[in-house]
């Protein structure tokens, strides 16, 4: 933290409240950015409103300003931008920080390659059990009753993560909860039978 003080007087820092733009293509062409505090949700925005979800950015993550994705706060965000040139020198002195690039642009490229492939080859119920069931493995509290998963999204963002609408989001956590396979409650679902959304997933794909 000492060696990152020398740099503070090249950071702009920057505030957003909840779903405010944080950046999009053109707005940092030559910045590197560095979340302080909050979350941010980097997608990319197709005609006719598609928006496809790639990462999610939380503090401490480091993001190129470059690249032509769109960034929505989920929550009030603190960010700095560093310019390119400053930060290759720090990176020098603290390498350390290319990790935090590297890892957050490695989900974001797995996450684009993901929103192709489901695309390309599954159906929306496909990709809405898919991202429950990635949920439940990365943040899934288990319960007496299932694996309960914390909503840090609207039901806006979850259908733009798996391309669909929010009419048809609602119509697949219907179809889901009359197969008891889930409980959706306000800010958290509630997997009943993870094994059999398993199975379900693996049918459903053919495999």
């Amino acid at each position: 933290m000492e060696k990152l003080k020398e740099y503070q007087d090249f950071f702009t820092e920057y505030s957003f409240t909840r779903k405010e733009m944080v950046f999009f293509p053109g707005k940092f062409p030559s910045s590197i950015l560095l979340i302080l505090k909050g979350k941010v949700r980097v997608y990319l925005n197709y005609p006719h409103g598609k928006e496809f979800t790639l990462t999610i950015l939380s503090p401490g993550d480091v993001y190129s300003g470059h690249t032509r994705t769109f960034g929505q706060a989920l929550e009030p965000v603190g960010m700095a931008s560093i310019p390119m040139e400053v930060f290759k020198e720090m990176l020098q002195k603290m390498p350390n920080l290319v990790f935090g690039l590297v890892g957050v642009l490695g989900d974001a490229l797995r996450g684009s390659m993901d929103v192709i492939e489901s695309l390309v080859f599954e159906e929306a119920d496909v990709r809405l059990i898919s991202l429950l069931l990635e949920w439940a493995g990365h943040n899934g509290k288990p319960v007496p009753r299932g694996v309960e998963i914390k909503l840090d999204f609207t039901r806006e963002e979850i259908a733009s993560m798996i391309g669909s609408s929010r009419q048809t989001l609602n119509n697949l956590f219907r179809n889901l909860m009359n197969e008891q396979l889930i409980e959706v409650q306000n800010k958290s679902i509630l997997i009943k039978d993870l094994d059999r959304m398993w199975h379900i997933l693996r049918e459903r794909k053919g495999e």
